[in-house]
């Protein structure tokens, strides 16, 4: 690919793929910054969201979480690459690039209605992620910085630290953590328990809606073309 890259605002974002240039850069965001303000209704209803996710042992939907093959050198067993070099680390999908996991919204409806509510500008990207004691998420970066993560820790998250750039974080049970996942990050659970973290995606603050609704088209067309078998319109 002979486009010429935007430089990253840090080093920490050197490994990011897709930079766009002016939007805010900070490794984690404080709850007093410009966008953060669903912050203390999302860890007012963590009450909520946590019933929900008990209610989802014994059931199916976790997965294997696997990483698009750019983004680490670990390949995995079946398809793939995976992000961590120990332990285990299982997924439960609410959305995914834009795809709605209706089985599995439907087991959790409350969590899917709030995040909806608390973040209309959301990424469509949301699940519950489950780390296993002793996993180690390697340094990686996401593919924009055009979104931030959220993290919202729900069970057994004595134990975890999260790294972004130079920043690591001990996690609390409760306590909401926005970051800009175009820096490089990593993760640690030491705990004695599984972890487990709500996780979702929102367009960076700095877009307007209208910048939002285009980049939305774009997103959905790239996804279209990208699942359009060979030789075949997108349309």
């Amino acid at each position: 690919n002979s486009k010429k890259r935007a430089k990253p605002l840090s080093n920490w974002q050197m490994g990011c793929p897709d930079v766009v240039p002016g939007l805010r850069a900070s490794p984690f965001w404080s709850r007093e910054m410009a966008g953060m303000e669903f912050v203390a209704e999302l860890e007012a209803n963590c009450g909520v969201i946590k019933e929900e996710l008990l209610a989802l042992r014994g059931q199916n939907g976790f997965q294997p979480f696997r990483q698009p093959s750019w983004s680490t050198k670990l390949a995995a067993a079946d398809v793939g690459a995976v992000s961590h070099d120990r332990g285990d680390w299982n997924v439960f999908y609410l959305f995914l690039h834009n795809q709605r996991f209706e089985e599995n919204c439907a087991k959790c409806p409350k969590t899917v209605a709030f995040i909806d509510r608390v973040a209309p500008r959301q990424y469509k990207h949301a699940f519950f992620s489950a780390l296993n004691p002793g996993t180690h998420v390697i340094a990686h970066t996401g593919p924009t910085n055009k979104k931030l993560r959220v993290h919202l820790p729900l069970l057994g998250v004595q134990g975890s630290r999260l790294r972004v750039a130079d920043q690591v974080q001990e996690q609390q049970e409760g306590h909401c953590y926005v970051f800009d996942d175009s820096f490089e990050h990593e993760a640690w659970h030491d705990g004695s328990e599984t972890r487990i973290v709500l996780i979702f995606d929102l367009w960076h603050p700095d877009f307007s809606d209208e910048e939002v609704k285009f980049l939305s088209y774009l997103q959905k067309s790239q996804l279209k073309a990208e699942r359009a078998p060979p030789g075949e319109p997108a349309a």
